[in-house]
């Protein structure tokens, strides 16, 4: 906002405990437990334009799952970022994330989408067409930008993890935008 930034089109995801698992925002108030998790998705707003990032945050100590399903979404991350090209279509972005989060064994724990293109969006909702889903036959090209999401939710376990980045499409493949990495952060 101090470098003359605009509010966002959609209001900030905020979910903790099993609320980290709904991937919209929750409304309603609750104190964060000392085992717990909260999940995040906000945006930088700079003429409409949006710069999406996304997180999911243990908070104490992260069970050995949770910290396994973070390294499987960051893999998965970059997978698609890898199959993100000029001339490709989109859908093979989903693909690629299909690929490792099944390989490892969250098929069941995967959306059908793992993000979509970013424009200058008004409210009620940032996100803009086309999405990234299986078999889009969109075909990427320069300066398209997209929100790349990885999403796993493991209801059984009542376990939440997410790693998003807003990517541009380049000459030769994408590059992301955001200064901050896909690190786990605990708290």
């Amino acid at each position: 906002m101090r470098n003359d930034g605009d509010d966002p089109a959609n209001e900030f995801i905020i979910g903790s405990g099993p609320q980290a698992l709904l991937c919209r925002y929750h409304s309603g108030r609750r104190i964060l437990d000392a085992q717990d998790q909260l999940t995040l998705e906000f945006a930088g707003v700079f003429r409409h334009y949006h710069s999406a990032l996304m997180r999911t945050i243990p908070v104490g100590k992260a069970p050995p799952r949770q910290i396994e399903m973070h390294k499987v979404a960051v893999d998965a991350l970059e997978a698609s970022k890898a199959a993100l090209k000029p001339g490709r279509p989109i859908g093979e972005a989903f693909d690629a994330h299909a690929r490792v989060l099944d390989a490892a064994g969250y098929q069941k724990h995967r959306m059908n989408a793992t993000g979509y293109s970013l424009g200058t969006t008004f409210a009620p909702n940032w996100m803009d067409w086309p999405m990234l889903y299986h078999a889009n036959p969109e075909l990427a090209a320069p300066n398209q930008v997209f929100f790349i999401h990885l999403i796993i939710f493991d209801s059984e376990r009542g376990l939440a993890m997410t790693s998003g980045q807003t990517v541009v499409v380049t000459e030769t493949g994408c590059r992301v935008l955001s200064q901050r990495t896909t690190d786990l952060v605990t708290r």
